[in-house]
C-alpha cells in the first residue's frame, strides 16, 4: 500500500503543498469519505454524479492525513485547538483525477512487480480471477477488485501495490477509443491479454472495427521486452497480433497452439472436464461451473501464467482455488429451482453464450431465459435484439421472458422464427418479469437471467431470494 510524506506529493502529483506540515505522513488513499480511514490521503474526485470536494469535512472527521483538492476556496480553515493535530495537510492541484493517476503511475514505476493487463469484450473479469488464483500458487499477487477497471479504479488498485508484491493483475475496461491507451500509460503492463473482440459500446465506437482498434491499444502499448497473450480463436484478436512489437504466446480452445485445450467433455452434474496442453505437459482440468465459454477463459489464464514463467504443476494447483465471481453465470439454488445469475453485463456475443449454457444444462424441469436490454448498441440495437430472439427460438429454451421495450423485439423475433407464442412473454419491466416467474416456475426448473449492467436484471433473482430470507 502506498505511503509517504506530504513533502513528496507536490512532485508526485504536479501540485503544491498549500497547507500543513510537510513532514506529515500518509498511508493509503481514498476517494470515498464513507470508507476513508485514519491516515489516508483523500482525493476530491469530481464525477458525473458527485464531487468529492463536498465531502471534505466528512473526510476530516475520519482523521485523514491529507487532502488533495483543486478548488482553493474550499481549503478548510486551520483548527484552533491546542495542538492542531486534527488538521490534514492540503495538496492543491489543477485536476484531482489527473493527480490520482499521476501518483498511481509513480507507484507503478517504483514497483518491481510484473504487471498483467487484461481487456476484451467478454470474459476479462473471469480470466482475471482465474489467473489470480493460478499465479497465487507461486507469487505474492495483487488483482483488481470487483469492477475497478477504469480511469479511477485502476489507479486505486495500483495504490495497493506493496513492496513485496511480485505480480499485479489488472482488468482494463473501456467505452471509447483512447481509454485503454491511457490505462496502459498508467499501468505500464509487461504482459497484455485481449480475451476477444465483439460488438459492444457501439454508441460511442460505432463499428466493430473501432472496437477492435480500441481494444488493440493494449497490444500497441507493449514493447519488445513485453509479451502479448493472443487468442487464436478470435480473428479480430489474431489480426491485432500481426502488428505486435512484443513477443507472443498463442492459445486456443479449438485447435493446436502453444497453449490449447482438447478432449472437452461435459462434467456431471455441472461443468466440463478437459485436457490442457502447455509447455509439452498435459494437465487434466475440471471446471465445475456452467458455460463452455469458461474453458476459453481458463486457457487464456494458463497462457498468461506461462508468460509469468510458472510451471504447469504449480498452475494446476493454483487453478483449484478459483472461485467464480458473482453475477457471471453464478448458480443460486432456491426451493429446488436453479437460478443462473449472469446479470453483470451483456452484449450480443455474451447473450449467445448464455443461451448455449442454458441449452446444454441438464435439468428435469423447464429452461427459462429472462432477458433484459443490451445497452450501447446504437443503430445495431434492434437487429441485435432480434437476432437473440432468433437464437432463442433455434435452441432448447422452454420459456422466454423479456423485460423492457427493446427486448420485446427479441420476443417478437422468437415467435416469428417459429417459437410457440405460449412460450414467449414480453413484460414491460423487471417487476412484470418477476410476477410472471412467480406464476410459471416450478421445482426442477433452471432460470437464466441476463442483461446489461444498466438493466439491473439481478433484481429478478433478488425478488425471490431476499423475500424468502435465503
Amino acid at each position: 500500500m502506498i505511503e509517504g510524506l506530504a513533502s513528496q506529493l507536490p512532485e508526485l502529483t504536479d501540485g503544491k503543498l498549500a497547507q500543513g506540515n510537510p513532514d506529515a505522513s500518509f498511508r493509503g488513499v481514498s476517494i470515498d469519505s464513507r470508507t476513508a480511514e485514519a491516515g489516508n490521503l483523500f482525493f476530491c474526485i469530481e464525477g458525473d454524479r458527485f464531487d468529492g470536494h463536498e465531502f471534505i469535512q466528512d473526510a476530516i472527521s475520519k482523521m485523514v492525513a491529507g487532502i488533495v483538492l483543486s478548488k482553493d476556496r474550499l481549503i478548510p480553515p486551520l483548527s484552533t485547538g491546542p495542538s492542531g493535530s486534527e488538521n490534514p495537510f492540503i495538496i492543491l492541484v489543477d485536476d484531482t483525477l489527473l493527480a490520482l493517476q499521476t501518483l498511481a503511475q509513480n507507484r507503478r514505476q517504483q514497483s518491481k512487480a510484473t504487471v498483467v493487463a487484461i481487456t476484451g469484450t467478454n470474459g476479462k473479469s473471469t480470466t482475471k480471477e482465474m489467473l489470480a488464483a493460478i499465479a497465487g500458487a507461486k507469487f505474492k499477487t495483487l488483482k483488481s477488485r470487483g469492477n475497478f477497471n477504469n480511469h479511477i479504479g485502476l489507479p486505486l488498485t495500483l495504490m495497493e501495490l506493496a513492496d513485496d508484491h511480485e505480480v499485479a493483475i489488472l482488468e482494463m475496461g473501456m467505452s471509447a477509443s483512447g481509454e485503454i491507451k491511457r490505462l496502459a500509460e498508467i499501468a505500464r503492463p509487461n504482459i497484455g491479454l485481449i480475451t476477444n473482440v465483439s460488438e459492444a459500446h457501439l454508441e460511442e465506437l460505432k463499428t466493430i472495427e473501432n472496437v477492435q482498434a480500441a481494444k488493440g491499444e493494449l497490444f500497441e502499448a507493449l514493447s519488445e521486452q513485453d509479451t502479448a497473450v493472443v487468442n487464436a480463436d478470435d480473428p479480430l484478436v489474431a489480426d491485432l497480433a500481426k502488428r505486435l512489437r512484443a513477443s507472443s504466446i498463442v492459445y486456443s480452445a479449438k485447435k493446436q497452439a502453444e497453449v490449447w485445450a482438447e478432449n472437452i467433455r461435459p462434467r456431471a452434474p455441472i461443468g466440463y472436464d478437459f485436457t490442457l496442453n502447455i509447455a509439452g505437459t498435459k494437465l487434466d482440468l475440471s471446471l465445475p461451473f456452467p458455460g463452455q465459454c469458461n474453458i476459453q477463459n481458463a486457457v487464456a489464464a494458463f497462457a498468461a501464467a506461462s508468460a509469468l514463467g510458472m510451471q504447469p504443476e504449480a498452475m494446476q494447483e493454483g487453478f483449484k482455488t478459483y472461485q467464480a465471481p458473482p453475477q457471471r453465470q453464478e448458480m443460486i439454488e432456491w426451493n429446488e429451482i436453479l437460478f443462473i445469475n449472469d446479470s453483470y453485463n451483456a452484449n450480443p456475443q455474451s447473450m449467445r453464450e448464455a443461451i448455449d449454457t442454458l441449452k446444454n444444462f441438464k435439468i428435469e424441469g423447464k429452461r427459462i431465459f429472462v432477458m433484459g436490454e443490451m445497452l450501447e448498441l446504437a443503430d445495431r440495437s434492434q437487429s441485435a435484439h432480434e437476432q437473440i430472439g432468433k437464437d432463442v427460438a433455434e435452441n432448447k429454451i422452454d420459456l422466454f421472458i423479456t423485460s423492457g421495450e427493446i427486448p420485446a423485439m427479441a420476443a417478437q423475433a422468437a415467435i416469428a422464427s417459429g417459437m410457440d407464442a405460449s412460450q414467449v412473454i414480453a413484460s414491460a419491466n423487471v417487476a412484470g418479469a418477476v410476477e410472471l416467474l412467480k406464476l410459471l416456475i416450478a421445482p426442477g426448473d433452471c432460470v437464466l437471467v441476463k442483461g446489461s449492467r444498466g438493466a439491473r436484471m439481478e433484481r429478478v433473482i433478488e425478488a425471490f431470494i431476499t423475500k424468502n430470507g435465503s
